[in-house]
């Protein structure tokens, strides 16, 4: 990888002007992360949308990679397959690490009759009120250990078995420093509620419905992508 000893603030600067390296490639990604609603919209072919929407997903995993092999620039939109079939493996292993939020979610209503007394109802919302700490833990736990999971995946070229190796997963943030993980971690939720202000700002005006989709969602994106590879690559110095 050969990233080397670098701060956490210039691997963030690295980041940051990344996908100004090629601005069309950003507004590609932005059209390609529209399949979703455009699939909505089209009546019989909302399916065919809808698995198209893994190619963004794996592009954003290719930056991963191509990190990984010591490239500074922006990948290439080739290779579509692997596009895909990379997309729809970080789907899989995400939805596997949700699953401990998703049972503790649905715990209050398992074998609950259809028609729910307001005792029942009261007990529900007590407990979707004691729980709602809980699963924000567990969502901090499991993304901590979730975007090393995937960043290893794409180490392995996309061996899914590597997204689940958590001795190893947990050696390579040894090695990258608890403490500098904990501040791109930081950085990387800072970012993402960044991310949503800047949107619903731009929503404001009409043209923010053109940048939200093809410039904005897809710049951060891409940086986030960039970051975590970056501080994985770090763990290798």
């Amino acid at each position: 990888m050969g990233v080397g000893n670098i701060e956490v603030k210039e691997m963030f600067l690295d980041s940051v002007r990344y996908p100004s390296k090629d601005w069309t490639k950003v507004i590609v990604l932005g059209f390609l992360s529209l399949f979703p609603l455009i699939g909505i919209s089209t009546g019989p072919f909302w399916l065919l949308f809808l698995i198209l929407a893994f190619i963004p997903v794996g592009y954003l995993f290719r930056i991963l990679k191509i990190t990984f092999e010591g490239s500074d620039e922006l990948p290439n939109f080739n290779g579509w397959r692997e596009l895909f079939s990379d997309g729809f493996k970080v789907f899989i292993v995400a939805l596997i690490y949700a699953i401990p939020i998703v049972i503790i979610s649905i715990i209050p209503f398992i074998g609950q009759p259809s028609s729910i007394s307001i005792s029942i109802l009261s007990a529900q919302t007590l407990w979707g009120i004691s729980t709602s700490n809980v699963q924000i833990t567990i969502l901090i736990l499991i993304s901590l250990i979730g975007f090393i999971g995937l960043a290893n995946m794409a180490l392995y070229d996309g061996d899914v078995h590597a997204a689940f190796n958590f001795r190893e997963i947990f050696k390579r943030i040894s090695m990258i420093g608890w403490r500098k993980y904990a501040v791109f971690y930081i950085i990387i939720w800072i970012l993402g509620l960044l991310t949503m202000l800047i949107s619903f700002l731009a929503f404001t005006l009409i043209l923010g419905i053109i940048l939200v989709p093809l410039l904005i969602g897809p710049y951060f994106a891409i940086l986030g992508a960039r970051f975590l590879a970056l501080i994985f690559a770090s763990s290798e110095s």
